[in-house]
C-alpha cells in the first residue's frame, strides 16, 4: 500500500507539473504572440514612414530644382568719381533703366551673359545736364539683386 500511495503522490506531482507548465506556456505564449503582432505592426509602420520619407526627399529635390532665383532689382553704385552727386544719381538711374529688361530673368541666365554685360557696358556714354559722362563697369554681382559697381568720368562739356 505504501507503494500505491507513493505512486499516487508521484502521479499527482507529475500532473501538477504538467498542468503548471501548460499554464505557464499558455500565458507566456499569449504574451509572445502579442509581442510578435506589435513587432510586425511596428515593422509595417517603419516601412510606411521610410517610404514617406523617401517621397518627401524626392519632392524636396524637385521643389529645389523648380525653385527659380530671379533678378528682382538692379542696383548701381558709382565709384571713384569727381562728378556732382546729382550726375552720379542720374548715371545710376540711366543704367538701371537700360538694364531693366534683366529684371525677372533667372540668375543663371544673367550669369551666362555676364561677359556680354561687361562688353555692353564697357564704355557707355550718357549726356547728363550738358556733360558727356563715360561709364565703365568695374564689378558685377549677380544674385537676387544685380549689383553693378561702375566708375563715371566727365569727358567734355557740351555747348
Amino acid at each position: 500500500m505504501k507503494i500505491k500511495l507513493w505512486k499516487r503522490y508521484v502521479a499527482l506531482v507529475m500532473i501538477g507539473a504538467i498542468l503548471g507548465g501548460s499554464a505557464t506556456l499558455f500565458a507566456y505564449g499569449r504574451e509572445m504572440e502579442q509581442m510578435m503582432l506589435v513587432r510586425r505592426s511596428l515593422e509595417l509602420l517603419n516601412e510606411k514612414l521610410m517610404d514617406e520619407n523617401q517621397r518627401l526627399k524626392q519632392s524636396e529635390k524637385v521643389a529645389r530644382r523648380k525653385q527659380e532665383v530671379l533678378v528682382e532689382e538692379i542696383r548701381v553704385t558709382v565709384l571713384e568719381t569727381n562728378l556732382h552727386e546729382t550726375i552720379q544719381l542720374e548715371v545710376a538711374r540711366q543704367l538701371e533703366k537700360d538694364l531693366a529688361s534683366l529684371k525677372g530673368k533667372k540668375v543663371e541666365q544673367v550669369a551666362e551673359i555676364q561677359e556680354m554685360l561687361h562688353e555692353m557696358l564697357r564704355r557707355r556714354e550718357y549726356i547728363i545736364e550738358g556733360t558727356m559722362v563715360e561709364v565703365r563697369v568695374k564689378t558685377v554681382a549677380i544674385s537676387r539683386a544685380l549689383h553693378l559697381f561702375v566708375t563715371a568720368e566727365a569727358k567734355r562739356e557740351e555747348p
